[in-house]
């Protein structure tokens, strides 16, 4: 395929509505008309962030279903989030608050036990694909079941403070922890996208990957080891927000070329913009109040979701 045809038309689309998106997010706010001094120091960290977490959840929605061959799958199916929310819960409970570069050291230590054990599984002999992915499904349930029993037995107001993890907040962004998930994210994007290729050989199927020559028992440790990067340094900033990494890899997949060497860095360009335009809905439609950009998200994502099955479907079978 010749490498100008692998990028659309629809591309160029998505990028103008990134610009429009990072404008509509800078200029609107509870408080119009801020100066530019104001609006760097109180909105362009938070857009900044914005779209970090949202390229973040978008790249492992990709690779995770693109190596199970399942449209369901999404950063949080392996569980990893569960860890990183569970040790933010006990964190704020615990009045342990201080932060390192933005992240929540409870919830990044939270993470990356599960991510340890998620690692662990992956490098066992003779694991399919889908005893991995339940694995991680068993992770998330028993991560989601200790957070409600911590909660159950923990201070009101450690309740309260745990809420925004659960919820999703990118009220805690500053210069300083925006300017780092973007650098974490840029590193982590640039180490998926050397392997675009093994992804494009995953879509034939498992045996045909082998069969040309990938190692798949260690391109699964590598996927599990970027997701979980990815997962513990959004979920430690901004807590959970689901649906970007669900609905957006799917969106770019529909747009246009399946190959990864285009759908890596859409899915990082569209998922950023649609958490920067959650964002600004949740900043603005109850102001002076904040919505949770998370609700935002799964309010919106479930039947645009639901949408995107239906019409798919209606499409392959007319």
């Amino acid at each position: 395929m010749n490498r100008r045809n692998v990028f659309k038309k629809t591309d160029v689309a998505w990028g103008v509505l990134f610009v429009v998106a990072v404008f509509a997010s800078l200029g609107l706010g509870a408080t119009r008309g801020l100066e530019w001094s104001l609006v760097k120091e109180l909105r362009l960290p938070r857009t900044l962030l914005a779209f970090a977490v949202g390229a973040a959840l978008s790249i492992g929605g990709t690779i995770l279903q693109s190596l199970f061959k399942n449209p369901l799958c999404e950063p949080y199916t392996l569980g990893v989030s569960s860890g990183a929310t569970l040790g933010a819960v006990i964190g704020s409970s615990l009045g342990l608050n201080t932060l390192f570069f933005g992240l929540s050291p409870s919830a990044l230590v939270g993470a990356l036990l599960f991510s340890g054990i998620l690692w662990l599984v992956s490098r066992m002999r003779r694991l399919s694909s889908s005893t991995l992915l339940l694995v991680g499904i068993m992770l998330g349930f028993l991560g989601s079941s200790w957070v409600a029993v911590w909660m159950t037995l923990a201070d009101p107001a450690g309740i309260q403070s745990a809420l925004g993890w659960l919820l999703g907040d990118l009220s805690r962004a500053e210069t300083t922890n925006a300017l780092f998930m973007n650098g974490a994210v840029a590193l982590i994007f640039l180490g998926v996208y050397r392997d675009h290729r093994g992804y494009d050989v995953l879509l034939m199927g498992e045996e045909e990957a082998v069969s040309v020559g990938l190692d798949l028992r260690a391109f699964r440790i590598k996927t599990i080891l970027w997701t979980s990067l990815l997962v513990s340094v959004a979920v430690s900033l901004a807590g959970m927000i689901g649906f970007v990494g669900l609905i957006v890899p799917q969106l770019v997949r529909r747009s246009g070329s399946a190959l990864h060497r285009r759908v890596l860095p859409l899915s990082a360009l569209v998922g950023g913009t649609v958490l920067i335009i959650a964002d600004t809905v949740s900043r603005t439609i109850a102001a002076p109040y904040e919505l949770p950009v998370g609700v935002v998200t799964a309010i919106a994502g479930a039947p645009f979701f639901i949408a995107l099955l239906f019409f798919g479907k209606r499409n392959r079978e007319s």
